[in-house]
């Protein structure tokens, strides 16, 4: 008879543990470091998103209320032991009873209560900045009226993050134009500057800021915090408790995010992470263990940004994606899924043989020793420290095994 699936880990894990000790790499502490890695998931991604140019399709079961969002994502951290918070987006987990210009942080103080009965907490805060009336601009409207209504909702937002969530708001603007001449490209910017400061001052002191950038989109011809440049800008005119948010998706094809990570890390700035994968032009689909985020993963493990022995240190890491064909939930645990394999294959990078190389600019061998790490099957690590936390080794098989989506699609119809 052959050996369970427990006994075949244990097995892959000792052989695995043999040959990176030949490296001077002791594998147990590389699988706690994975174990420890923690990724908020967002509400948005149970939602009811889709459609498109498929119509009116949606995934099987969308959550239809913050709750049931929230039920989700607890399913989600019971699967994967990483996931314990929850982000939320204030204009679509509001009470569905409360305008938005009305949205105070109280309406989210029984969000909170509900997520921790469900064994999570309510994690970064995003302010919602493109809906109806935004379409010409939010923070850098040129209509006062609008910039007025959602400077205050990201005020409220940081009120919300203060009293009932874990004290980050992240800011992703739609804010840009379609055609040369439609604005003034300085004055739109000067706009959200102008606007985020406001809020900076306005919030509470504990309260931390990450400002997000995107290359185009909504906006074709410009947008008005295209780059991480400019958002470090941004970051540095308000002070401390702000920093650059990085999503993998928002960047021209072929930028070398690793390298932008690598200078806010070096330079000493705040940073955090939206994780998904982008083939074309948005960034919506579920994260894969890709040679790209291995190198991202590389640049925090070195920079001691992820797991590290200072947790003031360590960055905001957050999922964020939502396409509309697959079943959300088991998106969510494969992104996770990919993320602790990555961090592990950056985790058992030889480095002290990739500076020895460095040193004497052995280009191809740097370059082998680096990939050796990434082409290193580093699923025994993360399965075994699953299982030591009495976890599905496989969390989609797990989910699958588990019932719960039967037990939502009678529940949603």
């Amino acid at each position: 008879m052959g050996r369970s699936a427990e006994g075949r880990v244990e097995e892959r894990y000792r052989i695995l543990g043999e040959q990176l000790a030949e490296a001077g790499i002791e594998v147990d502490q590389v699988k706690e470091r994975v174990k420890a890695f923690e990724v908020e998931v967002p509400t948005w991604v149970f939602g009811e998103f889709g459609g498109g140019r498929f119509g009116g399709y949606m995934p099987p079961a969308p959550a239809k209320d913050p709750q049931a969002k929230v039920r989700d994502a607890a399913m989600v951290h019971k699967l994967t032991g990483a996931s314990p918070r929850v982000a939320i987006h204030v204009g679509w987990d509001k009470p569905k009873d409360v305008a938005f210009e009305a949205v105070e942080a109280a309406h989210f103080a029984g969000l909170r209560d509900y997520a921790r009965e469900q064994g999570v907490d309510l994690g970064a805060v995003n302010p919602t900045l493109f809906l109806a009336g935004s379409h010409y601009g939010s923070l850098s409207s040129p209509l006062e009226e609008v910039r007025r209504m959602l400077i205050r909702h990201c005020i409220v937002s940081c009120q919300i993050a203060d009293k009932y969530a874990h004290g980050l708001v992240t800011y992703w603007l739609p804010d840009g134009t379609n055609y040369p001449g439609q604005r003034d490209l300085w004055g739109q910017e000067k706009l959200v500057r102008d606007a985020l400061a406001e809020v900076y001052e306005a919030a509470p002191e504990g309260v931390r800021h990450l400002i997000e950038y995107k290359v185009f989109e909504p906006g074709t011809y410009s947008t008005a915090i295209p780059d991480a440049g400019t958002a470090t800008e941004i970051v540095d005119m308000l002070g401390e408790r702000a920093g650059v948010l990085v999503d993998m998706g928002h960047h021209w094809h072929g930028a070398n995010v690793a390298q932008i990570v690598a200078r806010l890390i070096g330079t000493g700035r705040r940073g955090g992470f939206h994780f998904n994968t982008r083939y074309v032009a948005d960034d919506d689909h579920a994260v894969e263990p890709s040679m790209p985020l291995y190198e991202v993963f590389c640049e925090l493990v070195k920079g001691d940004v992820v797991c590290g022995e200072d947790p003031e240190r360590d960055w905001a890491y957050m999922i964020d994606q939502c396409s509309s064909l697959e079943n959300r939930i088991h998106a969510v645990l494969h992104s996770i899924d990919s993320l602790q394999i990555s961090l592990a294959k950056a985790l058992i990078l030889n480095r002290r043989q990739l500076e020895d190389a460095q040193s004497r600019q052995d280009l191809i061998p740097a370059n082998r020793i680096f990939l050796d790490a990434f082409l290193t099957d580093v699923r025994p690590i993360v399965q075994m420290g699953r299982m030591e936390k009495g976890l599905p080794i496989d969390p989609v098989a797990g989910y699958i095994e588990s019932g719960y989506q039967k037990r939502i699609e009678q529940e949603r119809q």
